[in-house]
């Protein structure tokens, strides 16, 4: 059976704690007949965090990730936030990227909006109304992490930025996240930015390719009633 290996330049340590956690719950799973490895592996190594989201720096570590692994398939995983504000021209500097440099697959806006689809019920309805018309519009105009970090610590008490529970991922949490791709705080695209594609959505492709139905084996989260604008 091919294994199919992803490895990951992400914009920070959150990130990478993330794929450390999903990678090590993949590892727990039942291997296939005639397999020795789990199918679907996602490495982040750590000289492959950018530790900024800023287009140079991504760009920059990107580079230097594929001089070293050339053939390897390797994705870039950052944040929207500020490419929507087009902090440092960041927006503009990614819609003239020149050929060489793949699609960035964004977190809508930040890491913590994909943190937070990773849950149901009154805590995900809780963040939904907050980033919405009703709270703080954070999901149509992103906040800076001062702005948005304390509300994400009240609704979810476990949370710890660069941090997460070792039993975070989980097939509950994920099919969560399946069920919430409709909640990502998208918005409009600014900037002419063309193929803006989502973390969130490659990973529910790559783990129902490699783990087929288990996604849909139980019942997916109930969707809140209050989707961001």
């Amino acid at each position: 059976m091919t294994i199919k290996r992803h490895l990951i330049v992400c914009e920070g340590e959150s990130e990478w704690s993330y794929l450390q956690r999903l990678q090590a719950f993949l590892d727990g799973q039942e291997v296939p007949p005639g397999a020795f490895e789990a199918p679907l592996r996602f490495i982040g190594p750590t000289h492959a965090i950018a530790k900024n989201g800023a287009f140079g720096k991504i760009k920059r570590t990107y580079s230097q990730t594929r001089k070293d692994n050339k053939t390897a398939s390797i994705q870039v995983w950052a944040d929207f936030d500020l490419y929507r504000r087009n902090d440092n021209q960041s927006g503009d500097l990614y819609a003239a990227k020149t050929a060489g440099i793949p699609d960035f697959l964004f977190s809508f806006h930040n890491f913590e909006d994909f943190f937070a689809l990773h849950h149901d019920g009154t805590a995900l309805a809780e963040w939904l109304r907050f980033g919405g018309l009703a709270g703080l519009n954070h999901f149509t105009n992103p906040l800076h992490s001062s702005g948005y970090l304390p509300e994400i610590e009240r609704i979810f008490p476990g949370y710890a930025k660069r941090g997460l529970p070792a039993d975070f991922v989980s097939w509950e949490s994920l099919r969560n996240l399946k069920a919430n791709l409709s909640h990502q705080p998208l918005a409009s695209i600014p900037h002419n930015l063309q193929n803006v594609r989502g973390f969130a959505e490659f990973l529910i492709r790559e783990i129902e390719a490699a783990y087929p139905f288990v996604l849909d084996s139980i019942p997916a989260a109930s969707a809140p009633n209050s989707p961001p604008p």
